[in-house]
């Protein structure tokens, strides 16, 4: 069928799966694919049951699981009765932004890991919003500031709308839709801890909310007036603020939001109730923690089906919702026979990459919505990576190193993304590597063809200069070296700065 021969050319190095995708997946990919071929039309019928299994040449029980993994990420659900059919339900945006902080959260991402990768986004968005705020936008500036200086802090979850109306405006106006994705799953991820219970943290929060406030109305006041810098201060003094908040009531930034989570019973009250609303989802959450917390290799069997629903205290029904998403990420996989039942896999972001490409594929030139936020994480990760490298990682980056020397220039940019993955991996930073990966695996969409001979000539030598600044140690130069490599690249691309 040609949906399926189509899927199963997608090669691009950072977007193929470590695992063999099972059919109900391949055809949730190819109707999230028609899905955006068509402009994503919230609220238009697709298709009926009938139609969609004519249409992929597939049973009833293949499609209904597909139509499951579509219905968990929002992007449609099924309306049964006259007229009924599959609904495109969420913005396309929606779904990518919850399906990267899903895998942050099932993969355990520390709050040090957030706010590092927080303050480089954020402090990007309001340079960048800084430089693009119109007359038009003016209006709306001051209406937030007018929101955010009428009143004492409210309730926590009505504060944080507050706050996200600020950030929305904020991605807005600077009219990059990779930022504007990667802030909203970042703090989804963020605040999905426990809504703060004894008086003490009560008031603390209510203290830090007010000063957060006066921050952003100083925020909103440099965006007007056009001064970046000022603006990225306030962005700084808002991330210490909420650092110095978690610190003082979780004891450190070294665990994550939902560390704390053992069992069904501990969920959170999660601030998002849109995003985080089934107790299938926060099920997948602790089975995840349960796994990392009890340092499980992969292989490792958790249990079969009848001893997770006691374990638990679920229904079959949930369980199994909340086993299909943690084996679309590969956190678990299943195994049929004596013996069998959920086993522990390796993580694998490759479904969550690819539901992001294919939004951010369709809003802008992609030299325009990805490139620069691209550029200031590999410097970073570079720096990074060269700061807490270990002998484990210079091991694995000098292999890689010397396997890249040997081939050939054509295959050496063709896996030049294997080592901008490798360094983002030895950041120490797990966010700060997804999102790598997932701008790496837009930059695989660059035509080859225009890429000029002497880059392919020239790229060996840069790789080996920016491999031996990180083996080294030198965060200074590893990033020197990695800006010098970007240069390139971008040359041979013709790629403007935003």
């Amino acid at each position: 069928m040609e949906w399926m021969a189509s899927m199963s050319d997608q090669s691009g190095s950072l977007l193929v799966s470590t695992r063999p995708a099972k059919l109900a997946e391949r055809v949730a990919e190819a109707l999230k694919r028609d899905i955006s071929a068509i402009g994503w039309p919230v609220g238009q019928v697709f298709g009926s049951e009938a139609q969609l299994m004519e249409r992929y040449g597939i049973g009833r029980a293949t499609l209904r699981e597909a139509i499951r993994q579509l219905e968990r990420h929002g992007v449609a659900n099924m309306r049964r009765g006259s007229g009924g059919g599959l609904v495109i339900s969420r913005p396309a945006r929606d779904s990518a932004a919850l399906a990267l902080a899903t895998y942050l959260e099932l993969i355990d991402v520390s709050f040090g890991e957030l706010y590092e990768a927080r303050a480089l986004i954020e402090s990007q968005a309001v340079l960048l919003a800084a430089e693009r705020l119109d007359e038009p936008d003016i209006p709306r500036a001051r209406a937030l500031i007018e929101l955010l200086g009428q009143e004492q802090p409210g309730c926590f979850n009505a504060e944080l709308r507050l706050l996200a109306d600020v950030r929305d405006f904020i991605c807005r106006v600077s009219g990059n839709a990779a930022i504007s994705l990667i802030l909203e799953a970042l703090q989804c991820v963020t605040v999905s801890g426990r809504t703060p219970r004894d008086a003490h943290a009560r008031a603390r929060v209510q203290t830090v909310f007010g000063q957060v406030r006066r921050l952003k109305i100083e925020l909103l006041e440099a965006l007007i007036g056009g001064d970046g810098l000022r603006a990225r201060e306030r962005i700084q003094d808002k991330l210490r603020l909420t650092r110095e908040l978690i610190i003082e009531l979780r004891g450190g930034l070294s665990h994550g939001p939902t560390s704390a989570m053992t069992e069904l019973a501990a969920a959170p009250d999660f601030a998002f109730s849109r995003v985080y609303d089934k107790s299938a989802h926060r099920l997948a959450v602790v089975i995840a923690r349960n796994i990392s917390a009890s340092r499980l290799g992969s292989g490792a069997r958790i249990g079969a089906e009848p001893d997770l629903q006691a374990r638990h205290g679920v229904s079959r029904a949930v369980l199994r919702e909340a086993v299909r998403t943690l084996e679309l990420h590969a956190i678990v996989r299943s195994r049929r026979g004596p013996g069998g039942g959920l086993l522990v896999a390796t993580p694998d972001p490759s479904y969550t990459v690819r539901l992001a490409v294919e939004y951010l594929g369709q809003t802008q030139p992609l030299s325009q919505h990805f490139h620069a936020v691209w550029k200031n994480l590999q410097l970073a990760v570079a720096g990074l990576a060269a700061q807490r490298l270990d002998a484990a990682g210079r091991q694995r980056l000098q292999a890689l190193l010397d396997s890249l020397q040997r081939a050939g220039e054509a295959e050496r940019l063709q896996r030049s993304g294997e080592l901008d993955l490798c360094l983002a991996e030895l950041s120490g930073n797990r966010a700060l590597a997804l999102f790598v990966r997932l701008l790496g695996a837009l930059a695989e969409s660059y035509p080859s063809g225009a890429v000029a001979q002497w880059i392919l000539q020239h790229l060996g030598e840069h790789q080996a200069r920016l491999g031996a600044a990180v083996l080294a140690g030198d965060p200074s130069l590893a990033r020197r070296r990695m800006l010098d490599q970007l240069r390139l690249i971008e040359t041979g691309f013709g790629l403007a700065e935003d």
